[in-house]
């Protein structure tokens, strides 16, 4: 990430606002410009949508959608920047021609690239469900990024409904419309392609299922349960069984327990629809990583990091030292930073250093001042069942999470759900506060969507890194944000795209480049694409690759670091 060196008045601002957050949140609740009366009004028309359950979630919907869109067309428009983005994007691409993997290509050495799979099949390493979510976009406007919005939209729609069993409708309307406002416009979940919406909206469908469920079984709500814990398991497999365990452990408990229904109802209502929609969601798994690993029980996730890792994702397990590699970049990052990052958080200490900035981070993106504060009410709600079960059952998420080496924000996205329900159960308990007759509790529930909405009207960012950005309100402020090769790339590609010659471009890197600046992706079908991109390797085997594309202009890159990553540029020789 590039840090701007001089910063504006207004950037200063921004700065100073969020610096003072907390003491602007507790400002704004007592100089509301609303009469009591006003307020009432306000809160009657609120209510009078919240009870129309249906429409109060096609509501949240179409406002997130509309919101990540007019963001995403405004402000910037999303570039791929992440390595796991374009492992996803080939993935969506993939999918969006109606396949589930690609062949692997006769030339595949030449195309290796961190995250992507090349043998047996060519193939993102990831989960199906955000390439699918991102083929959907494709597929509809020939914009994947449609698909981030849609996924965004479908995660504040699934909260809103998931609420709406968990506390009263107005509060559920509340919440759906606080994630809109914090993560369903300029959060990377709506504003890149890396993901965490689809997660969270597996999390929200199970939890409000699991909740209907316990209430009146319906073979629905099975079914619901089932899909939930399906779109777990194809996009945060881990942490989606880390938060699963705490209901579906309840259940089953309930369900031997002497409240619940007659055997002949929970088979019907329950046990059958839930098996068979598990068994098919199972198979559709198997099937999916046969295809690509050619195992059914082995996923291309893990095909990945048996072929290239030298870590693994989980603290406990020893790294492997006896990897060999076709390219120097990839030994540079395996045997360098990677190794490098898990040997720092060996050790007490050092461990200790790593969770609490994970933690750090967690808050940042999912509370930050204006959700911290009403939680200082969560203790006076100690003896609420569901309260007590939302706080194990995201401990229990952070444990796992914090037994791993990598961690994002969206790693813990099919906890969002409950994160929101604890703020708004706090919030309820605020609101009938009274100090000298003033409704302050009132005015600080009011408080929290204003001061969410400030963040958004303030004209520049008030924080970007690569994975939480919050409005970045001109272009320029958030390009200069960004590594400056992705544009390069960009530019490259938009420009080489003009003409009807196709070309294949041999990139060469320098000792000083970034490592994680990786210029060579692909989309599915390398072959018919415009711009190919491929890695240079001996003098034989790029005279191979040229031969192969002997139909393409072929130019040789060198790729150095930034901030004028391309230091040479030039045709490729003819070989003899």
């Amino acid at each position: 990430m590039i840090q701007i060196q001089e910063l504006s008045t207004e950037e200063l601002i921004c700065q100073n606002f969020k610096s003072f957050g907390l003491i602007a949140l507790v400002l704004i609740a007592l100089v509301l410009p609303f009469g009591h009366q006003q307020l009432k009004n306000i809160e009657k028309l609120f209510n009078k949508i919240a009870y129309k359950r249906e429409l109060s979630i096609l509501l949240v919907g179409l406002l997130a959608f509309i919101g990540a869109a007019i963001v995403s067309i405004t402000v910037f428009w999303p570039i791929p920047h992440i390595i796991d983005e374009r492992s996803y994007l080939l993935a969506a691409d993939t999918f969006s021609h109606w396949r589930l993997t690609n062949p692997a290509h006769p030339m595949w050495m030449h195309f290796e690239t961190l995250y992507v799979l090349q043998q047996p099949t060519y193939m993102s390493q990831y989960p199906p469900a955000q390439g699918l979510i991102l083929a959907l976009g494709q597929i509809l406007t020939g914009y994947p990024i449609v698909g981030a919005w849609i996924a965004t939209a479908l995660a504040c729609s699934a909260l809103c409904w998931m609420l709406q069993a968990w506390i009263n409708p107005r509060w559920a309307l509340m919440g759906g419309l606080l994630m809109v406002l914090k993560l369903g416009l300029f959060s990377y979940w709506s504003q890149s392609f890396w993901g965490g919406a689809i997660a969270a909206t597996g999390g929200a469908i199970l939890l409000g299922a699991f909740r209907r469920t316990i209430k009146q079984p319906k073979i629905f709500n099975s079914l619901l349960i089932g899909l939930g814990l399906g779109i777990l398991a194809n996009s945060r497999p881990y942490e989606g069984l880390a938060f699963s365990l705490p209901s579906i452990t309840y259940l089953l408990f309930w369900i031997k327990g002497k409240n619940s229904p007659p055997l002949k109802i929970l088979l019907k209502e329950i046990i059958l629809p839930l098996t068979a929609i598990l068994l098919v969601i199972g198979f559709m798994m198997g099937y999916y990583n046969f295809v690509i690993t050619g195992k059914f029980w082995l996923m291309p996730f893990q095909l990945y990091q048996d072929t290239y890792s030298t870590i693994s994702n989980f603290l406990w397990s020893k790294p492997r030292l006896d990897l060999k590699y076709n390219h120097k970049e990839f030994y540079e990052i395996y045997y360098g930073s990677y190794l490098d990052l898990y040997n720092s958080n060996i050790g007490l200490s050092n461990y200790l250093s790593f969770s609490f900035m994970k933690m750090k981070n967690l808050w940042a993106f999912f509370l930050g001042v204006s959700f911290s504060l009403p939680l200082i009410a969560l203790p006076a709600l100690r003896k609420n069942f569901w309260v007590r079960f939302a706080l194990l059952n995201l401990l229990l998420l952070i444990i796992g999470m914090l037994l791993v080496l990598y961690n994002f924000p969206h790693y813990a996205a099919p906890g969002t759900c409950l994160i929101y329900f604890l703020v708004l159960q706090s919030i309820r308990r605020i609101y009938f506060f009274q100090w000298k007759n003033r409704p302050v509790g009132k005015m600080m529930t009011w408080a929290v969507p204003i001061y969410c909405i400030l963040q958004i009207a303030l004209p520049v960012s008030l924080r970007i890194d690569p994975y939480v950005y919050i409005n970045p309100a001109h272009w320029e402020i958030a390009k200069s944000q960004f590594p400056t090769w992705i544009y390069t790339r960009e530019e490259l590609v938009s420009k080489l795209s003009e003409g009807d010659d196709r070309y294949l471009i041999l990139v060469k890197y320098l000792p000083d480049r970034n490592g994680h600046n990786e210029w060579v992706y692909n989309l599915a079908d390398i072959d018919s694409t415009k711009v190919i991109w491929a890695r240079s390797m001996s003098a034989e085997k790029d005279c191979q690759l040229a031969k192969y594309f002997s139909d393409r202009k072929i130019r040789v890159i060198e790729i150095g670091s930034q901030p004028n990553p391309i230091k040479r540029s030039y045709p490729f020789k003819p070989c003899d």
